[in-house]
């Protein structure tokens, strides 16, 4: 009997770890879209008490919980999880159960949540009766505020901001919904129709095996109440995905399609709108020279290119209101990096906010975000292989210093930055260049000098307040419910007058007013190493703190703009500890 030869195996054919490894990424996505149906399901959940202000509720908040039971089974269920049908329901189940809830709330609620939301509106209703939103006064928007005193963005000489400062932008995109006839709530109407867009976007512009993550960042809580709820970022959000979406590949011919020129359009027209994608166009800049070095280019070209566009984008929405007034502009739109505001936000102001170092100077709290910023492009610079696509996750930590670190400012850029970080290619391949140890060391010091000179500047802001209070009295009525007057004892440390201007923190809010001392309108002035006692009142009802809360005494100063609290006083059975 003749041999048979062995039969060789088809190099085609997948291997045990090629099925291995299928087998797990199916097991991801399906993991994957349970949560995004998860999300839905609590989506109806919530809107079910939301009946009495939409009866529609009644039909929708069960139709939610039921595509999500439905959802959650047939991801499990269906064969191929990442099929086209599966995700595209996920994607419009995803939009109806933010769009429906948060358009109720939208509805019903008669008054904005931010002065910035109000100011839009204003400025826009402005604009079309032919004002000039930057020469006008925006006190008109305490009418869409209730109480205003709680919304205002207050400035440390006792005032509060009453002018548009924002990029043209940010009330031009409006025009076209109030010119026909809509009035109600339009910043917010804006806010959440460009938050769903940029969930469409991020399904469409994410890897077709990652769309269940695109659904599930437009499902999370904090980034629908942010963006839907006076949080007008959600504006430039659309504008900067599509800004960072394969941005390495801008310049680079016909293989790149749209991704070749429409980068610059899209970060310009979202820096038209507000300031914080400013601080995302010197990364870009530098990105794309190094880009260019790295295919052998000229260094400077195609940044500079890309810069002019970026400008010419910005300058066709604010051009017209420069010509109009060049100073109110100015003023205006540089406002919240110029004007000295009082402190706000979730970032390490928090720290002098909440009464544990005793206050803060917020010129050395600008300082040591400026050093971050530097420490951070250096970083971006010195070792972009690594940092190209990550750099925008690391952006927040500027805006985390500075005595403004809203919670907008630092989960502003994250749908953005998943877009650059899932859609960058690897960095051209270049010749290695010989690493002496004394340009290792370099390398290291020009990130490293900058990072510690911050961290020096921050310990010195923190420990430079101008002023010493104590709490020595309180005055209470109704039973302990409201809170009158209180009366603390302020010591100046410095060898100048200062004028302070009190307010009370009695939770973790936003700022809700200065209070005023018993001689009314008559500023407390202290003289070099004075000593007062003053008895401070509100200017509106304000209920005492809660049992076991704490609370404090805060005053602002100018000459430097700074911050200066008391101790933390520990309220028990309406009285202070």
């Amino acid at each position: 009997m003749t041999g048979q030869r062995p039969r060789e195996a088809d190099p085609r054919a997948p291997t045990p770890a090629d099925t291995a490894s299928a087998e797990s990424g199916t097991v991801i996505q399906r993991c994957g879209w349970s949560l995004v149906w998860f999300g839905i399901l609590t989506a109806g959940l919530g809107l079910w008490s939301e009946w009495s202000s939409w009866p529609g509720a009644a039909v929708v908040a069960p139709l939610l919980v039921c595509s999500g039971i439905a959802g959650t089974v047939a991801v499990w269920l269906v064969r191929d999880p990442t099929a086209r049908v599966i995700q595209w329901a996920g994607l419009g189940a995803g939009l109806l159960a933010v769009g429906v809830p948060q358009g109720v709330g939208i509805h019903v609620r008669q008054y904005y949540t931010t002065d910035s939301a109000s100011f839009n509106q204003v400025a826009a209703r402005i604009l079309l009766h032919g004002g000039n939103p930057y020469a006008t006064s925006m006190a008109s928007a305490a009418n869409l505020l209730k109480p205003p005193s709680h919304f205002w963005t207050y400035t440390v000489d006792g005032g509060h901001v009453t002018q548009v400062s924002y990029p043209a932008g940010s009330f031009l995109l409006q025009i076209p919904a109030m010119a026909l006839g809509f009035h109600h709530e339009i910043a917010d109407w804006m806010d959440l129709g460009a938050w769903l867009v940029t969930g469409v976007l991020l399904f469409v512009l994410l890897p077709a095996t990652l769309r269940w993550l695109s659904v599930l960042v437009l499902l999370i809580s904090v980034l629908v109440a942010t963006f839907s709820n006076g949080g007008t970022d959600a504006l430039f959000l659309p504008f900067l995905v599509v800004a960072v979406w394969r941005w390495d590949r801008f310049a680079t011919g016909q293989a790149a399609g749209m991704a070749r020129w429409i980068g610059p359009l899209a970060l310009g027209m979202a820096c038209a709108i507000k300031q914080s994608p400013w601080f995302c166009v010197p990364f870009l800049v530098v990105g794309l020279g190094l880009e260019a070095r790295r295919r052998g280019q000229g260094p400077w070209r195609v940044p500079a290119r890309y810069l002019a566009i970026v400008v010419a984008v910005f300058m066709a929405c604010n051009l017209p209101f420069i010509i109009w007034g060049p100073r109110t502009w100015l003023h205006g739109t540089f406002l919240p990096l110029t004007q000295p505001l009082v402190a706000d936000g979730q970032g390490l102001v928090t720290l002098a906010l909440h009464g544990l170092t005793g206050g803060v100077v917020f010129v050395l709290l600008s300082v040591a975000g400026a050093l971050t910023y530097l420490a951070l492009m250096a970083g971006f610079a010195l070792w972009y292989p690594r940092m190209k696509a990550i750099w925008l996750f690391l952006l927040p930590a500027v805006l985390f210093v500075p005595g403004r670190s809203l919670s907008s400012y630092l989960i502003d850029f994250f749908p953005a930055a998943l877009v650059a970080a899932l859609t960058v290619g690897a960095p051209a391949r270049v010749a290695p260049a010989t690493a002496t140890s004394v340009r290792r060391w370099s390398a290291r010091a020009a990130v490293a000098v900058p990072a510690a000179a911050a961290a020096a500047v921050c310990a010195a802001a923190f420990t430079s307040a101008p002023l010493q209070l104590s709490v020595v009295g309180v005055r209470t009525s109704d039973a302990t419910q409201h809170l009158e007057a209180v009366t603390v004892t302020v010591h100046n440390l410095t060898g100048h007058s200062v004028t302070p201007h009190f307010m009370v923190s009695i939770d973790s809010g936003h700022p809700s007013g200065f209070w005023l001392p018993a001689s009314g309108n008559r500023p407390v002035v202290l003289g070099p190493l004075a000593t007062a006692t003053v008895t401070l009142h509100p200017t509106s009802y304000t209920w005492s703190p809660s049992h076991g809360g704490y609370w404090l005494v805060t005053a602002y100063s100018s000459g430097p703009n700074a911050l200066s609290t008391s101790p933390l006083q520990y309220w028990v059975l309406g009285s202070p500890r």
